[in-house]
């Protein structure tokens, strides 16, 4: 059986095989992503309410039943249980979805104020290295408020539960005085809240162990840039 691929990390693709996926249309891909990450069977007014609000209910399942058949034309039926009333998507072993594999990252080792272990870590930064981007980057439906909603709150949550395994994952390295690697996670902790001075803090120290004085200080003067103009006070 062909194996299919849903990314959601950074911008939208899909793959049957190892080659990508023509979907034809952003309905489409907003549809398996929301059938992917929800991990459950909706009704079809459900989803035609969803992606075509500016539709009546009768237009907008029949706009469904088109992008369900364009998806059917471009291989992607297998996944799709698509009955009388409900579409789900099938979640079996063919299929690879990279917010699943985070999850279960995180399912697996959820960072926690203690130091975990190796085989922890190594599932931590395996995280890491899967949630390279936001949520659907540079992705939106803009005939769909609800969709962009939905879509925003997610991205919030996973941006969340990086900036928390980035955290531990900085103490790890520091701990193995592996400054290059703890620096390298720092960067990306402090990119996902700017305003976060505790993470500023942690990128200075850290580039004092690592003997960058001079990255220290520059380090410094942006948090008291950043808070100054943002907030209008001093770093403490």
């Amino acid at each position: 059986m062909p194996k299919l691929a849903i990314y959601l990390f950074g911008a939208p693709r899909v793959e049957l095989d190892g080659k990508p996926l023509v979907t034809d249309t952003r309905k489409a891909t907003a549809l398996l992503a929301y059938l992917a990450v929800t991990r459950q069977a909706h009704t079809r007014d459900t989803l035609a309410t969803l992606l075509w609000p500016e539709l009546d209910q009768t237009r907008a399942r029949a706009a469904l039943r088109r992008t369900l058949s364009a998806l059917n034309a471009a291989a992607a039926l297998p996944w799709l249980h698509v009955e009388r009333e409900q579409v789900a998507l099938a979640l079996d072993d063919d299929l690879y979805c990279d917010v699943h594999a985070f999850e279960r990252c995180l399912a697996d080792c959820p960072p926690t104020g203690a130091m975990p272990c190796e085989p922890c870590r190594a599932r931590l930064a395996e995280a890491a290295g899967i949630q390279h981007d936001d949520f659907l980057a540079g992705f939106t439906l803009r005939d769909s408020a609800a969709f962009d909603d939905w879509q925003f709150f997610q991205a919030e949550g996973y941006r969340h539960n990086l900036a928390r395994l980035l955290e531990t994952l900085v103490r790890c390295a520091s701990d193995a005085q592996e400054w290059a690697a703890a620096i390298d996670y720092a960067r990306r902790w402090l990119a996902i809240d700017p305003l976060h001075e505790p993470a500023h803090r942690q990128l200075m120290q850290l580039y004092a162990f690592d003997r960058q004085r001079s990255a220290a200080i520059r380090q410094y003067q942006e948090c008291v840039r950043i808070l100054d103009e943002e907030l209008g006070v001093p770093p403490l």
